[in-house]
């Protein structure tokens, strides 16, 4: 009698747990999740309740209290893969991806075959910027699923720190012939041709991304820089254009390339502009900027605003010795007087010495400059 009686007591407890369960479930569906804690709370403390509750507050976003109670339930029943792998998702989406190791580690032992324990030790060791270790559990994990793609942007995304971009190509590729659609898989692959300087590449990838209406920032000056690279500087221009207008006016280095890039095609007024531009973001250093101008001018035969040019780039660097020699040279072309040029070559040399870069060439000069005025009898 007595343990009929025991064995009735049992089975309405477990009636009575499961309805609490199954209660919770269904409120849990329509996202009721303070009822849905409440029922499962009023379940029998087991593993299950302890899971069913962990999940509920993963779904809150309160992820202290639910790996509270994940690991609650795992001292109840540790061999629990499900919730282990839940569990070690939330410790790498929380950013603890100390913990979050060892639990993929241990499912990985019990299932090896499985995909996703491989990407997640992946994004494990991710989160720690353990490139190295990062990199071959999401090959392992695109090995037993080619089709994983967030596999595969992890990888690419790894591969391009690393500086391996070939690879980094490769895998890209393989994407793209899955889905030509893809615009994180382009973009990677844009982003891989670019850090490998493969100029070329790139251009047809970015051309991609805009066609399926990815116009951004990055891709815009990408797009255009490839086309600066590869010396096709009227299409250069009109993307540079395109990103100063709609992306970013404030940078020196876009106004100084279309400054070269003007000059290349000989449209000099347009080129002093952009590279006046590049002087007024850049200041307070402007060497490079006045040296590029004084280019501009040289080529478009203004010798003499090609030496002030130069001049002002000495001011901003005057311990450059390559500024200082092209100034000698502006005012060896500028000047007449060979007494106003000598001064010039001699500051070189007195900065720099016989033994720098120009010296030689610069000795040489002031010599014949010396002899010359000797022979014509100047003071």
């Amino acid at each position: 009698m007595k343990i009929f009686l025991s064995m009735m007591v049992f089975f309405l407890v477990s009636v009575l747990a499961v309805a609490q369960i199954d209660k919770g479930d269904e409120l849990a569906q329509t996202g009721n999740w303070k009822a849905a804690i409440n029922a499962y709370r009023n379940a029998p403390s087991d593993a299950t309740q302890q899971f069913k509750l962990a999940q509920a507050y993963t779904q809150l976003g309160n992820s202290a209290k639910a790996i509270t109670h994940y690991r609650a339930g795992f001292a109840i029943d540790s061999t629990a893969i499900k919730p282990m792998y839940d569990y070690g998702k939330l410790l790498v989406n929380s950013q603890q991806s100390v913990d979050a190791i060892p639990v993929f580690t241990l499912l990985i032992e019990r299932d090896s075959t499985n995909a996703s324990f491989h990407y997640y030790l992946g994004e494990a060791w991710s989160g720690l910027n353990q490139v190295n270790n990062a990199i071959p559990s999401y090959q392992k994990a695109l090995l037993l699923n080619e089709d994983y793609r967030a596999a595969r942007l992890d990888l690419i995304k790894n591969l391009i720190q690393k500086r391996e971009f070939s690879k980094a190509v490769k895998f890209a590729k393989q994407g793209i012939a899955a889905d030509s659609t893809d615009v994180k898989m382009n973009s990677y692959l844009a982003q891989a041709y670019m850090n490998s300087k493969w100029y070329d590449k790139a251009i047809p990838v970015f051309e991609r991304l805009f066609e399926l209406g990815n116009d951004t920032e990055y891709n815009r000056n990408g797009l255009a820089f490839s086309y600066y690279s590869t010396r096709q500087y009227e299409k250069s221009i009109e993307n540079y254009k395109v990103y100063v207008e709609e992306y970013n006016d404030k940078e020196a280095s876009v106004f100084f390339n279309m400054s070269v890039a003007y000059m290349r095609i000989e449209k000099y007024t347009e080129s002093i502009e952009a590279i006046e531009k590049a002087i007024a973001i850049r200041r307070p250093l402007l060497d490079k900027e006045y040296v590029q101008l004084a280019a501009v001018h040289a080529r478009n035969e203004d010798i003499k605003n090609a030496f002030y040019a130069l001049k002002t780039a000495q001011k901003e660097r005057a311990d450059d010795a390559m500024i200082n020699y092209q100034l000698a040279i502006a005012a060896d072309r500028y000047f007449k007087d060979k007494n106003s040029i000598i001064p010039y070559y001699e500051n070189y040399l007195e900065i720099h010495g016989k033994k720098s870069p120009y010296g030689s060439l610069a000795a040489e000069r002031l010599a014949d400059l010396k002899e010359a005025v000797f022979m014509d009898g100047d003071d």
